[in-house]
């Protein structure tokens, strides 16, 4: 009995996790539903930010059952390792926390590869919303153009405004939506601001899919610059034991050898 305690508490604790790591077809569809960048900013001090973490994380559920999982079974390798009882179970709060911020801080890959793509088609999508608009089209007819011509998150971002101004909201509103998005933002403004004004749109498109353009330069460089910095280590483990047993090792043998020889 005395042994079947200290594995069934880490196993239940697992078996949590796993049931809190299971992702809710209610929460897909609200990400389905709205993209990232429409994610209402939370508020709250600096505290609350960080334990509730990014937008795109996790959910606090989730991420303490990880937690809860991950603690259990740290605290159970070093309780059999040690062979210290208990005491390790002491620390299983702090692994809990840790790995509960952790998971709240990463960025997902998912993420990351729409950040990318959004880098990738921005330029394009802007700059043929200001040929639509030099053609004639008016602004949601320009809108709509870039929407059926791309896929992926351009067309989410945008097809959102085009469905927030079906459903009555004022052009203005609609884009102002967008203010704060990372590669969209300045030309949000600028729609936004036209849209009450009726100021000329085609050469503030093409600025603002010129300084698209330039920032897509510079994320391809800086991609194309770590990627020397990340092959060192690969390189560095494979050149490292090679030079030993190549250079090192027949020079000591042989010294060795001719020594006690």
């Amino acid at each position: 009995m005395d042994g079947v305690v200290p594995a069934l508490v880490p196993a239940v604790l697992a078996g949590v996790a796993c049931l809190l790591a299971a992702r809710s077809p209610r929460a897909g569809l609200h990400r389905i539903a709205t993209p990232p960048s429409r994610v209402p900013a939370q508020g709250g001090g600096a505290v609350v930010r960080v334990a509730r973490g990014r937008p795109d994380a996790p959910s606090p559920a989730r991420r303490v059952g990880l937690g809860a999982g991950a603690g259990a079974g740290a605290c159970l390798v070093c309780s059999r390792l040690l062979d210290v009882g208990w005491w390790p179970f002491l620390g299983w709060p702090v692994v809990l926390a840790a790995a509960a911020l952790l998971l709240g801080g990463l960025e997902p890959r998912s993420a990351q590869a729409r950040a990318r793509r959004l880098v990738a088609d921005v330029p394009q999508a802007l700059e043929l919303m200001a040929d639509g608009l030099a053609a004639g089209l008016p602004l949601r007819g320009a809108c709509a153009t870039v929407v059926d011509a791309f896929d992926g998150p351009v067309a989410e971002e945008l097809g959102a405004v085009l469905r927030a101004v079906e459903l009555g909201v004022g052009d203005a509103a609609a884009w102002s939506g967008l203010v704060g998005h990372p590669q969209l933002g300045a030309a949000a403004a600028d729609l936004a601001r036209a849209a009450e004004s009726g100021t000329e749109l085609v050469a503030a498109l093409r600025h603002h899919a010129a300084t698209a353009r330039e920032q897509r330069r510079a994320a391809l460089q800086q991609r194309a610059r770590s990627v020397g910095v990340r092959s060192v280590l690969p390189l560095m483990t494979c050149f490292i034991p090679a030079f030993l047993l190549l250079g090192v090792v027949p020079t000591v043998v042989s010294a060795v050898v001719q020594a006690f020889g």
